[in-house]
């Protein structure tokens, strides 16, 4: 093998294209984008071409890491969107030198963190990045619950619900900036983000970060949830999930890679109704 590496700009998108179906082919949970999908996840998820690697053999590609950067409080924050190696080079030692020449693009741009996420089923991944400095941070939670899970919302009794677009919440205290990438407040206004809020004599006592899917002028169909920030008040947190969450509402519900945490936010909402899904993942982050 001659291997060399080089950023995925100079590659066409189609090319890129393919060689990403193709990395994740065979993979636990293969993904096969279409072109116009595959292009949407450098500018939806803050993906950039420019800071992602690809390895070939010779003239050939052969594998890829894909790379964005955030700034967060003054930190460059990084994370992994995709690794992938096509079928034929897997299991040739490839992976390693690959995360390697990737990590060199982000300390070059002075990133002082590296996040990811891998699925939990996928030990071979986690045991790479670990040997790269990775290590778990928490394990993230795919629940849901379908249709009414209670004939009535419970009274706010003195607390204040607020609801806003999550692009107000930039920069705010509102949530935490080390989350899993896509569950950040900065990314999911472009998802039509919003955030609710319930306060107690002007005191913010909970929060979550969520995503309606609806037509104007007819009810919500589903409501995904991503991020909740509490304070340790479990009457009104609670009480922000059933209302935000619309429990009264035959509709379908979800969390995405919602962090576990200490467990009271996963287990307030199991009682409630929701179930473990068949997937899970990690987040893993590394300090530069």
């Amino acid at each position: 093998m001659n291997i060399s590496y080089k950023l995925m700009s100079s590659l066409s998108f189609e090319v890129a294209h393919v060689l990403f179906n193709r990395g994740f082919e065979g993979y636990l949970m293969p993904m096969n984008l279409s072109f116009d999908a595959f292009i949407g996840r450098f500018g939806n998820d803050g993906l950039s071409p420019a800071l992602s690697v690809v390895a070939f053999d010779g003239a050939e590609p052969i594998g890829f890491v894909l790379q964005g950067i955030r700034e967060v409080d003054g930190r460059k924050i990084s994370w992994n969107g995709g690794t992938g190696i096509i079928p034929e080079y897997r299991g040739k030692g490839l992976g390693y030198p690959l995360m390697e020449e990737a990590e060199k693009r982000l300390m070059e741009c002075d990133v002082s963190l590296a996040t990811l996420e891998a699925l939990s089923e996928n030990k071979p991944a986690i045991s790479l990045y670990e040997k790269c400095g990775y290590k778990i941070e928490d394990d993230l939670l795919f629940l849901r619950a379908n249709g009414v899970l209670t004939g009535r919302l419970p009274d706010l009794e003195g607390y204040e619900l607020i609801r806003f677009s999550a692009a107000q919440a930039i920069g705010s205290d509102l949530f935490s900036g080390i989350v899993p990438w896509q569950t950040d407040v900065s990314g999911t206004p472009k998802l039509g983000g919003e955030v609710v809020v319930i306060k107690k004599n002007g005191v913010v006592q909970a929060a979550c970060l969520i995503r309606k899917k609806s037509v104007f002028g007819n009810e919500a169909e589903g409501i995904t949830l991503f991020q909740v920030n509490e304070n340790g008040n479990e009457d009104a947190c609670t009480k922000l999930l059933a209302h935000a969450l619309e429990y009264d509402k035959p509709i379908n519900r979800s969390t995405y890679n919602f962090l576990k945490g200490d467990g009271r936010v996963v287990s307030s909402l199991v009682s409630s109704g929701f179930e473990n899904t068949l997937i899970s993942q990690v987040f893993m982050t590394k300090t530069f």
